[in-house]
C-alpha cells in the first residue's frame, strides 16, 4: 500500500449537486428513486442522472453516502458523483469514503459539507487492477459478516 500514490480525491472523483424535485413530480408508483442525504426519500418517472454513482449528503446528514446502480434523481441536499472509469473503480471509491468519516467533515447549525473539504483529502490509488481485487476481497468479508450476524440473529430467536 505505501507504493501506491497518494493523489487528491479532486483527481478521480468530482462531486454534482443535487437539483430540486417539485413536489408535483413525487410520485409514489414512480420508477426512478428520490435520494436526499440519507437515502431514498421519494419516486418520480424522469431521472436526472444515470447509475451507478454514489450519492453523498451535502446537507442534513452531511457526509451519509449511498449508492445507485440505476437511473435517479439526487435532490438539492446531495452530490452525485462522476468518476473516470478507466482509472478508478466505483467500489472501490464507495469503500474508501465510508472509510473516511466525511460527516465528521460537516460543519454549521445545519451542518453541511463542502465538496472543496472531500476533494482535498489525499488517498492511495492503486492501479484499477488492484482496486478490483481490493473490492472483491472486501465484498466477501462482509458477506460473511452478513451471514454471521443472520446466523446468531436466528440463534438468539430460536435459544
Amino acid at each position: 500500500m505505501s507504493h501506491w500514490p497518494l493523489v487528491p480525491l479532486s483527481k478521480v472523483l468530482t462531486l454534482h449537486y443535487g437539483k430540486p424535485l417539485d413536489a408535483d413530480f413525487r410520485i409514489a408508483d414512480g420508477a426512478v428513486p428520490v435520494y436526499g442525504a440519507n437515502g431514498i426519500k421519494d419516486y418520480t418517472h424522469k431521472p436526472l442522472c444515470e447509475g451507478p454513482a454514489l450519492i453523498i449528503g451535502r446537507k442534513g446528514s452531511a457526509g451519509e453516502i449511498k449508492r445507485a446502480d440505476e437511473p435517479f434523481w439526487p435532490l438539492d441536499v446531495t452530490y452525485f458523483s462522476e468518476h473516470d472509469k478507466t482509472t478508478t473503480e466505483l467500489s472501490y471509491l464507495e469503500y474508501l469514503l465510508h472509510s473516511l468519516d466525511l460527516p465528521s467533515l460537516a460543519k454549521g447549525v445545519k451542518p453541511g459539507i463542502n465538496r472543496n473539504d472531500v476533494y482535498a483529502i489525499e488517498i492511495p490509488l492503486p492501479p484499477l487492477n488492484e482496486q478490483k481485487r481490493i473490492v472483491a476481497v472486501l465484498d466477501q468479508a462482509f458477506a460473511a459478516l452478513d451471514r454471521a450476524r443472520a446466523n446468531a440473529e436466528e440463534n438468539l430467536q430460536a435459544a
